[in-house]
């Protein structure tokens, strides 16, 4: 036990199984106050006899002790790097009394099924586009745009109107440009304008469940999360920014952001896949900013344009059917989209840091996207609870499977992994990646939400007015290492059917064992996360940096035995910490 120090550097845990198989609505108008987030001391580890348990650590060995008379032990490893960035791994060893030499390292995943459904288009991730725009507020004169665009949306809105909507077309990889898609408002709804590609010839029947998807997730998001309206005295919308006009210079000090419109309506552009480059859909800052402010930051190479509302972009997959369109891709993707423009309006406008020049209020990616995942769920589940559906089982919990069937290959905090090649993956790491980064996210919010109070964690998360770890240990109360512990520790347990009482330990109303049905009827099967076997001899062991790997032993001594884990320290920040959980 580490008597006196906070439980904050890491979590490795190493997890034993015998055998492991194969936002409350509101008007939004309030100014967010600066929140204080006091330090965290950490809790101690539980008793070392427990079912679940942290190991002691020293120096760069952990060891503790798999009780005798446990039949099952997930021996579990965990980094608490939650700055992580990109993709690295640390190689530790495993071993009981006697065993000094690893054995070669075995395979460390289970098969999963093929994607179903297409990824996200761009993570939420407006980092660079943020700050290139507070830029403007502390630089002199800028240059006189290379290339300036007007606004492309007419001054009065109504059904029929049309518009060439700026999209933005791009690749998993991240790569992007501009182009201009002609769509029609197809239909109002209380609090939507519906835009869709004239590519896509949408029946008036289709075009009305398009609307019910989308105030279903418009319900769903704003009572579990916030809202995304905000007033015109916002501090986000404080004159600062030079802007700069269609006529090139500057055009004097204006707000980066757009006064929000007067009827409230969030646009929603139905994009045929092909014009989103064959992905599933996308949220950015820069439709929330004025296209005189972007302006200045236009180059000959990299452009930002702006349609001056705010809108989120949703893909039309003809391939997938008509019934699973509607059913199941605009039920989750309206939810997940519109939390990312929910979590920004609250984070980098309605925030009271919004009004400072050197105030960035993007979320972290893996949170924001977890966070967006979730709103799916939550959306799925509002929708059609009636026909018994708890979870978005189509496509959450098939990210999900991809990250529980490798958890190794992620990095839960640089959102970045190697997928499996039925899910887009080639072998190399891939930020954003979309079966098991989304996946790992997911369960990350999953477990936090059931945790800490439901809506009272999801609201808090939206409205703190921090970010990162700082939001997180605002919402929870814990920093944000010792949570990823406490989830890998969770995740075990639930693995192995185990259930201490304590609520750390508890993954919450998803079982990682669990079979859910989905509205089609349909069932989706989980089979816990994936634990590399335990070889004779020690085992060595890859975990990635920011993230997690389990080994399974294939037997417990009757008597019990003592197990160690020595980090190799092949990559810098791994942050090391060890538990175990047994059955």
């Amino acid at each position: 036990m580490k008597i006196g120090l906070p439980r904050f550097s890491a979590a490795l845990f190493l997890l034993v199984p015998l055998l492991l198989g194969g936002c409350g609505g509101g008007s939004g108008a309030q100014s967010i106050a600066a929140q204080v987030v006091p330090p965290v001391q950490g809790t101690p580890p539980p008793a070392a006899s427990g079912p679940v348990t942290y190991f002691q650590s020293s120096g760069l060995t952990s060891s503790g002790t798999i009780v005798a008379g446990a039949q099952q032990a997930l021996v579990a490893i965990m980094s608490g790097a939650s700055s992580a960035s990109g993709f690295t791994s640390d190689s530790l060893t495993v071993s009981t009394p006697g065993e000094a030499t690893p054995s070669t390292r075995v395979a460390h995943a289970r098969s999963v099924g093929s994607a179903r459904v297409p990824v996200e288009a761009f993570p939420a991730d407006d980092r660079d586009l943020v700050q290139r725009v507070q830029s403007l507020a502390r630089a002199g004169d800028p240059s006189e745009p290379s290339r300036v665009t007007q606004t492309v949306l007419p001054g009065t809105l109504s059904v029929g109107s049309s518009a060439p909507i700026w999209v933005q077309k791009g690749s998993l990889g991240g790569a992007r440009v501009n182009v201009q898609v002609p769509a029609v408002l197809a239909l109002q709804t209380a609090h939507a304008n519906i835009w869709v590609d004239s590519a896509l010839p949408l029946t008036p029947d289709e075009l009305a469940a398009i609307g019910r998807d989308f105030e279903n997730a418009y319900a769903s998001d704003t009572e579990h999360f916030a809202s995304p309206d905000y007033a015109s005295n916002a501090p986000g919308l404080q004159p600062r920014y030079n802007a700069c006009a269609a006529g090139g210079g500057v055009k004097g000090t204006a707000a980066a952001y757009i006064t929000e419109p007067a009827d409230h309506r969030i646009d929603v552009m139905i994009v045929n896949s092909s014009n989103l480059g064959g992905l599933g859909g996308y949220f950015s800052a820069a439709n929330l900013m004025t296209q005189a402010t972007l302006n200045c930051l236009n180059g000959s190479t990299t452009t930002y344009e702006s349609n001056e509302a705010p809108f989120i972009f949703v893909g039309w997959f003809a391939g997938s059917g008509t019934e699973y369109d509607l059913q199941e891709d605009l039920v989750r993707s309206t939810a997940h989209e519109l939390q990312h423009l929910i979590n920004f309006v609250n984070h980098g406008i309605l925030a009271a840091g919004a009004s400072s020049a050197s105030f960035n209020g993007n979320e972290t990616p893996y949170i924001n996207e977890g966070l967006s995942m979730l709103a799916q769920d939550l959306a799925v589940a509002a929708m059609y609870g009636g026909k018994g559906v708890q979870f978005d089982a189509d496509d959450a919990l098939a990210r999900a499977n991809v990250y529980l069937a490798a958890p190794a290959n992620f990095s839960l905090s640089a959102f970045t992994g190697v997928d499996p090649v039925a899910w887009g993956g080639n072998g190399t790491p891939q930020y954003n990646c979309g079966g098991g980064c989304y996946g790992a996210a997911y369960l990350f919010q999953r477990y936090l939400r059931d945790r800490f109070g439901g809506d009272a964690y999801t609201h808090a998360m939206e409205t703190s007015g921090a970010t990162g770890d700082r939001n997180l240990q605002f919402a929870t109360g814990e920093s944000a290492p010792a949570l990823y512990g406490d989830f890998a520790l969770a995740m075990a347990a639930d693995s192995l059917g185990v259930d201490t009482g304590d609520p750390r330990f508890h993954f919450g109303s998803l079982s990682l064992n669990g079979r859910y049905a989905d509205q089609f009827g349909a069932t989706t099967r989980m089979d816990g996360v994936f634990a590399q076997p335990y070889a004779a001899g020690g085992t060595t062991v890859n975990a990635p940096v920011g993230g997690f790997a389990f080994v399974a032993m294939q037997s417990v001594p009757a008597s019990g035995t003592s197990v160690s884990v020595t980090d190799r320290a092949t990559s810098p920040g791994f942050l090391m910490e060890v538990g175990r959980a047994q059955k």
